[in-house]
């Protein structure tokens, strides 16, 4: 019966828009996609780890000042925090379904960087020279996860 179906692949692919990325392609992208997503998470973690366990590191100066009283990290990471914990099962319910995963890559994508250009705006750009090594350090580490959320963009985009 296959063989007489008039339905073409791109036809198929109008009727179920769910599936922003093709069964063929998540099939050969998934382990990929899989890996960068464990490693954003292990990332992640961290980065909560050491903003609750050595505040020192983020956002000092050279004389070591605080950009950020403690009241007000205490709550920037809550916020964050929230927005990771709803965020990523989300994320992973799209990734492991199928149900548009593009939509919801690129969605991580705007938050993920609009909350980075919020904290260099707010926070790195008016004392970017008077930052302490960890503290820039810091600020990099921002970026590892992001890049590889733009991986897994360019993957399924593929």
């Amino acid at each position: 019966m296959d063989n007489q179906s008039k339905v073409s692949p791109e036809e198929l692919d109008a009727l179920f828009p769910q599936y922003e990325v093709t069964p063929a392609l998540m099939s050969r992208v998934e382990t990929r996609i899989r890996n960068r997503c464990i490693l954003i998470v292990v990332f992640w973690a961290v980065r909560i780890f050491l903003a609750v366990y050595f505040p020192e590191f983020i956002l000092v100066t050279r004389e070591q000042n605080p950009l950020l009283s403690s009241d007000g990290l205490d709550v920037l990471l809550l916020i964050r925090t929230s927005l990771l914990l709803l965020g990523t099962p989300i994320y992973l319910w799209s990734f492991f379904t199928n149900y548009y995963f593009r939509t919801a890559n690129v969605v991580a994508l705007i938050v993920v960087c609009c909350l980075i250009w919020s904290d260099m705006e707010v926070y790195v750009l008016s004392s970017l020279s008077d930052l302490a090594l960890p503290s820039l350090a810091m600020i990099g580490f921002r970026f590892i996860p992001l890049t590889l959320l733009f991986l897994n963009y360019l993957d399924i985009r593929k």
